[in-house]
């Protein structure tokens, strides 16, 4: 039996927000929760869909005790639907939104009740999957609410944003995600460190410890550091990455190109591996981030690519920026 989930301290501004709406009776069919991931939207979602159901919600808050508490806990509430990309794929199939519809056209199961769905991550849906959900957007049967979890909003298509009521999940205040990591972690010495590698995002570090994944980002560090010291070619250190997977690399890559876009254009604290790039010019580190976001929007849409190709091209392109050379070959 599964626990009531309750929205993160950080996230209390969106949670007021929404609350306001409900009391004043104008809550969305449709929202769409943006901001970057790993720091909590999922939960959000989650809780905001409990609320909605209880039957003696206390300050927008789901008792716990009601009859449909006690369903969702059990993890048997016939009024929610989740559509995420079944295992092993990477995409929402068109034939899940199809499902949903049907879902949606049903009475709901307790009388002047509300049918409900969590989307995540919504660009994990194709044009195809997307336009087969406008329908439902559009003309929500009955009471209906849709709430899509986005990382990247700006990638979905403008028609399904202009259909939402957008909510904006910034970076928590860096002392309080510190806080939340410690108490998780058991006040490891790594927390700061761990949150910082993470770019700020609270959830992401604590998956990052948990995998080991800080000791990974800095043999990943160490491995670039040596093509720049010539110890080693861009095409040895992409073969040696063949036993990674792409979106751990691209994880990596993208903290990394963050990092130094902000110490770029703001002089933040920046990794002391990563110093050797201060040298390039802004917008050609704007540029390698850029066409990281859409590597890995390609790969959330099930594109199938050449994993040694993909990690040749990355890394030729950062090295031809670097030094100043035209781009390597397209994929």
């Amino acid at each position: 039996m599964s626990s009531m989930p309750l929205s993160y301290p950080w996230q209390m501004p969106q949670w007021q927000q929404l609350a306001g709406l409900h009391e004043g009776r104008r809550f969305p069919h449709a929202l769409l929760l943006g901001g970057p991931s790993g720091i909590g939207k999922l939960q959000f979602g989650r809780a905001l869909l409990c609320s909605l159901l209880c039957e003696h919600p206390k300050n927008f808050l789901a008792c716990g005790e009601c009859h449909s508490c006690q369903l969702y806990q059990s993890g048997s509430h016939p009024d929610i639907r989740e559509l995420c990309p079944e295992e092993g794929k990477r995409q929402i199939g068109v034939d899940q939104v199809r499902a949903l519809q049907q879902f949606t056209s049903q009475s709901a199961y307790r009388e002047g009740g509300r049918k409900l769905v969590l989307i995540h991550p919504a660009e994990a849906m194709n044009p195809y999957t997307a336009n087969a959900l406008l329908k439902t957007l559009e003309e929500p049967a009955g009471d209906t609410v849709l709430v899509l979890l986005s990382h990247s909003p700006s990638q979905l298509l403008a028609t399904i944003r202009s259909r939402c009521v957008q909510l904006t999940f910034p970076l928590p205040e860096h002392n309080s995600a510190l806080k939340w990591l410690q108490n998780q972690l058991g006040q490891t010495e790594d927390a700061e460190a761990l949150l910082r590698e993470s770019g700020g995002r609270p959830l992401a570090a604590q998956q990052l410890y948990e995998s080991d994944g800080l000791s990974q980002w800095r043999a990943q560090d160490a491995a670039l550091a040596e093509v720049v010291e010539g110890k080693k070619t861009v095409l040895q250190l992409a073969d040696s990455w063949q036993d990674r997977e792409v979106p751990e690399v691209l994880e990596w890559w993208l903290n990394r190109l963050a990092a130094l876009i902000k110490h770029l254009s703001a002089g933040q604290p920046l990794n002391a591996r990563w110093q050797a790039y201060t040298s390039m010019a802004l917008p050609s580190v704007y540029l390698q981030y850029e066409q990281a976001l859409g590597l890995r929007a390609t790969l959330l849409r099930g594109a199938a690519l050449n994993k040694r190709l993909v990690l040749e091209k990355l890394l030729l392109d950062w090295f031809d920026a670097f030094y100043g050379r035209a781009p390597s070959r397209a994929y």
